[in-house]
């Protein structure tokens, strides 16, 4: 199947799955993710639902180098996040894409994780992405699904319209 045989796929299922989100009683579903350092290695499997990702840190900050950073996989969220929405606004609208890629960048100042440098930031900075589209959609449809994504992205609402998070410290 290609993407466009994928994206007619999805309209289907997406049709189904409003119907049954418009039914009494639906609502939001929960998540869960769990970081668990794995002894005196430091390397921190992140479990999600029954998948394992493995997040480490380079050398530098005492680590392995045996997966992704925590702020590289929150740009990793983010370009899965985005491109997911572009196929939902896709098929949606019934589009065609013969291609569709989506890169993310940003930058982290470790002088203000380590609070080397009061004036750098903590939060990784600079983000920015590139959606890479084939398709014989024109110019302003492209534009229309573009602000369409950036309303309805998940990730990027989180990280653009920020959700309050609450902590707790639970004695083991």
């Amino acid at each position: 199947m290609n993407l466009n045989g994928y994206l007619q796929f999805k309209a289907g299922r997406m049709a189904e799955l409003r119907g049954r989100l418009a039914q009494p009683g639906a609502g939001p579903i929960a998540l869960e993710a769990t970081a668990r350092v794995a002894g005196g290695s430091g390397v921190r499997p992140v479990r999600v639902r029954e998948f394992t990702i493995v997040t480490d840190s380079g050398p530098a900050l005492a680590g392995y180098d045996l997966g992704p950073t925590a702020p590289e996989l929150l740009l990793s969220a983010l370009a899965s996040c985005l491109a997911h929405t572009f196929l939902i606004v896709a098929a949606g609208r019934g589009l065609a894409y013969e291609e569709l890629s989506v890169t993310v960048r940003g930058s982290i100042d470790f002088r203000g994780v380590l609070e080397v440098s009061p004036d750098a930031p903590v939060g990784p900075q600079n983000l920015s992405y590139e959606a890479r589209i084939s398709s014989p959609a024109g110019d302003d449809e492209l534009a229309a699904v573009r602000a369409e994504v950036e309303r309805l992205c998940p990730v990027l609402r989180a990280l653009t319209d920020p959700t309050p998070v609450l902590g707790a410290i639970i004695r083991a």
